[in-house]
């Protein structure tokens, strides 16, 4: 049986030098990728050719991993260094895109 790991949940391991050069938005989707893992194999739909062939590729598929741990501890990390901009309403957001494209 062929597994079909590529429709199953999945996240590419990125170094922690490289993700210093990654744009705030790009780290915070790998946040949310890495938060929409599953918590384990065993509490997971996944075959065990699934679960092999993904670990054979090296891509992160479970919470409970090492790799797991490490990239998320290396994104928050790397957010933790960037500038926090609070959001400001909805109407102040509106605004501002407004007068910005309208000169």
């Amino acid at each position: 049986m062929k597994a079909r790991f590529e429709i199953s949940r999945t996240v590419k391991p990125i170094g922690s030098e490289e993700l210093k050069f990654l744009p705030t938005g790009s780290l915070l989707t790998r946040l949310n990728q890495l938060r929409s893992l599953q918590e384990s194999f065993e509490v997971s739909d996944w075959l065990p050719d699934e679960r092999d062939a993904v670990e054979a590729t090296g891509l992160i598929a479970f919470k409970n991993s090492e790799q797991w741990k490490i990239a998320f501890s290396d994104v928050k990390r790397v957010l933790s260094e960037r500038e926090h901009i609070p959001r400001g309403s909805k109407d102040k957001r509106r605004k501002a895109a407004h007068q910005k494209k309208n000169g």
